[in-house]
């Protein structure tokens, strides 16, 4: 588990270190970590660990009020540089990779670039029906909709089937298109396994183990996020 540290070194002190608000549960934080992990980048952050009670699904939750600073949205991750606060998984991997990492993890432009985004879409329409999914399922059980949750199960399936199609065309590098496609199938492993995604996507599950291997995606394996 990456380890979140106790924020303190402020920005402009001769060191240029960005504040990253993390939570070990979420796949949005997980593959902008693994993103900063892959680039070499991890002594430019501090990781700020936030705490969520499980009503987060359905109720305001009070935060420290930098963090209500950071991100009046009260979304995580949340990354501050100065002036600059982003507050979407999306953005702050895009600021990771150009403003950062010299665009090594995303094209800037052409052909390679849109094929890359095509599959971001598709793991990142996993993961939003992936949490959705896990909102639904944190309201009492009288309040459930199982209609809304076989849905949304059927959604994931639906897209880990798209992604096995496309296996064979993974580059050799590890880009932000597989980071996020890895984050994906970890976040299935790990909250709903019985699904059979596996057997939706064999191909793409052979694939994942490899992945899974890496030393970046072995420091941000995902757990329950610490209670408020």
């Amino acid at each position: 588990m990456y380890t979140a540290v106790v924020k303190g070194t402020a920005i402009g002190r001769g060191r240029s270190f960005v504040l990253l608000y993390v939570t070990p549960a979420s796949p949005w934080v997980r593959r902008v970590v693994v993103s900063i992990l892959e680039l070499g980048l991890r002594d430019r952050f501090e990781f700020v660990q936030t705490k969520w009670p499980h009503s987060w699904a359905t109720h305001t939750v009070n935060h420290s009020d930098d963090f209500a600073q950071a991100t009046p949205v009260q979304r995580i991750p949340a990354l501050v540089a100065g002036d600059l606060c982003l507050v979407e998984s999306h953005a702050i991997c895009d600021y990771i990779n150009g403003e950062l990492g010299g665009f090594r993890l995303l094209a800037r432009d052409g052909e390679a670039r849109w094929q890359a985004l095509a599959d971001i879409a598709i793991a990142n329409g996993t993961i939003e029906a992936q949490i959705a999914r896990r909102a639904e399922l944190l309201r009492s059980e009288s309040e459930r909709s199982s209609d809304f949750i076989d849905k949304m199960r059927a959604r994931t399936l639906r897209c880990f089937s798209a992604l096995d199609r496309r296996v064979n065309a993974f580059d050799a590098d590890f880009d932000l298109a597989q980071i996020t496609i890895a984050v994906a199938c970890g976040y299935q492993e790990w909250r709903y396994p019985a699904d059979g995604w596996r057997v939706a996507a064999p191909r793409l599950a052979a694939w994942f183990d490899g992945a899974a291997g890496r030393l970046s995606m072995r420091a941000t394996e995902p757990a329950e996020t610490p209670q408020a």
